[in-house]
């Protein structure tokens, strides 16, 4: 029999599961009807998961992620009403794969009764190479190929904790399958965006997490290099797919490009990384659950502070603060991150796969993808506080210490929106289907999906020509932006390579157009400029 959740003005009780009104329906929008057909075996499944959780809580209270996280999001009370993944997939951005995944998140699964993950590996760059690439080797413990197999097992756990039934999508992206890159883009690879791409254009997932970044301040090439990876979360935006990523694990600073572990070497002065600082990426920094060992709620879950180690969270240098910011901000002037935090006991590289799994949940109640969802954060949920499922982070700071001294003073949270924590974190079983019902009303030219995909189009059409009609011995310029600086560009008119560029440090290509010397007849023609992230073209006429 399907059970129906119907999200309605007043709120509606399903079991365990509060469905609570927003403000697009308290002003008489449309009923936003999302359904799930619950499994029985899956709730049955699940039922004696949280009974083992309950029963020996004290005995699993120091592990992360585990029984902690959905004591504190209230995700039992989703996976009782049969909302736990199924039919949506997760996928999990990574720089090498391992081929033990299985085993070691079945050994996960055992110890609470957990099904075992549909995981399937996928390699957007092609087979891995036989070695792994010597920039990544030399980031050791911080980024080389064998630490990723650490850093894949967190990620996978996380997600799969939150949705057990989603499938877990691994993609395996390593650095400098184009060119030999700088140091930043060995810890973050390009390669990622371009595998975003090609998940979201074959839409091969509801969520999609990144647990890895640098500093802006890192690159090379500055502002030209972080905001030629555009297209990756463009892309996604405009299909409906949320990226989530982290926001770093050194306080109001980032660990440098160069650092062979994490928070080792870091930068002088404030930074962001450049992945969360995206206006179409959700940022997720940490906060810490709040529950003695019995499972007793002590308070609101604080940010998460570690010794040297801290959540990310201040002031993108790169990009400008977005229309749903400046509304609660609106003298911010630039992007702040986090937007939301999830529990970074082992680092955000916890927490934005936490909230994946989060996503994946709401997809599965609304039937559909639910991104991005910053708008629906800032202008709907977040305001409404309690009711739109959101659970104030009040207390901590992610000032740099050494000791009782401290080295860089950060932000601290507090009450409502801060720079801190964003919103602070959440109650899935409120926030979930509050999500959904504001995500339906997000349609139409202004809804944020249409918004993205003009702002992609916009790169896609960003060639210039100084003439769009050649005349006879005439010639025509191009120019064009918004490549990766340094790296390949392939030139082709009517379909046929004319010529490799490489993109300046501008991240820009030129090239003289002879219709004649290129042979080319009277008439219409298209050239299209293709690099690893970003494809352009554009029309002339030679006479």
């Amino acid at each position: 029999m399907m059970r129906t959740l119907v999200l309605a003005a007043a709120p509606l009780v399903v079991g365990a599961l509060v469905v609570p009104a927003t403000a697009a329906s308290d002003a008489g929008a449309p009923a936003a009807a999302s359904s799930v057909q619950p499994n029985p075996d899956h709730i049955k499944t699940l039922s004696a998961v949280l009974q083992t959780m309950t029963a020996n809580y004290s005995s699993f209270a120091t592990s992360t992620p585990g029984p902690q996280d959905i004591l504190d999001y209230r995700i039992g009370d989703l996976w009782l009403n049969g909302v736990d993944g199924s039919g949506t997939t997760i996928a999990l951005l990574e720089g090498w794969d391992d081929p033990q995944i299985g085993s070691v998140i079945h050994d996960f699964d055992q110890k609470y009764g957990l099904p075992d993950p549909d995981i399937q590996t996928i390699y957007p760059s092609g087979a891995l190479p036989a070695q792994c690439p010597p920039g990544m080797v030399a980031l050791g413990s911080y980024g080389s190929c064998s630490a990723w197999a650490g850093e894949l097992r967190l990620d996978v756990e996380a997600a799969h904790l939150v949705a057990p039934y989603a499938k877990i999508l691994i993609s395996a992206t390593p650095a400098d399958s184009e060119i030999t890159d700088d140091a930043a883009s060995q810890v973050a690879p390009p390669e990622f965006m371009r595998a975003i791409e090609d998940i979201a254009s074959n839409h091969l997932a509801n969520a999609i997490s990144i647990s890895d970044g640098t500093g802006e301040s890192t690159y090379s090439y500055g502002k030209a290099e972080v905001t030629a990876q555009d297209p990756g979360p463009l892309t996604a935006a405009a299909a409906g797919i949320p990226v989530l990523v982290a926001t770093g694990d050194c306080g109001v600073l980032q660990n440098l490009a160069v650092a062979s572990s994490q928070c080792g070497n870091t930068t002088k002065g404030p930074d962001t990384a450049a992945w969360d600082d995206s206006p179409w990426v959700t940022a997720v920094g940490g906060s810490v659950p709040n529950f003695s060992s019995s499972g007793t709620r002590l308070g609101p879950d604080p940010l998460w502070h570690s010794g040297i180690y801290s959540e990310g969270a201040g002031y993108s240098a790169v990009y400008g603060q977005p229309d749903y910011q400046r509304r609660i901000e609106p003298s911010g002037g630039m992007r702040s991150v986090p937007d939301i935090t999830m529990d970074a006991q082992r680092g955000t590289s916890e927490s934005a796969p936490l909230f994946a799994g989060v996503l994946a949940l709401a997809a599965q109640l609304k039937g559909g993808d639910v991104g991005p969802v910053d708008t629906a954060l800032y202008s709907l949920l977040g305001p409404q506080g309690a009711r739109g499922g959101i659970a104030d982070v009040v207390s901590g700071n992610n000032s740099v210490t050494s000791g009782n001294t401290v080295v860089a003073p950060g932000f601290s949270a507090g009450p409502g929106f801060d720079v801190a924590s964003g919103w602070g974190t959440i109650d899935a079983a409120t926030f979930v289907p509050a999500l959904v019902a504001a995500s339906r009303t997000e349609i139409g030219y202004n809804a944020p999906s249409q918004q993205a995909g003009r702002a992609l189009a916009a790169l896609q059409h960003g060639i210039q020509l100084t003439s769009g009609i050649v005349q006879p011995g005439d010639t025509t310029y191009l120019l064009a932006p918004g490549f990766l600086p340094q790296h390949p560009v392939e030139l082709d008119i009517d379909g046929k390579k004319i010529a490799t560029l490489t993109a300046n440090t501008l991240g820009s290509v030129s090239y003289l157009i002879d219709p004649a010397a290129l042979a080319l007849p009277a008439g219409p023609h298209t050239v299209t400029l293709r690099s690893m992230l970003l494809t352009a073209s554009a029309q002339f006429r030679s006479v």
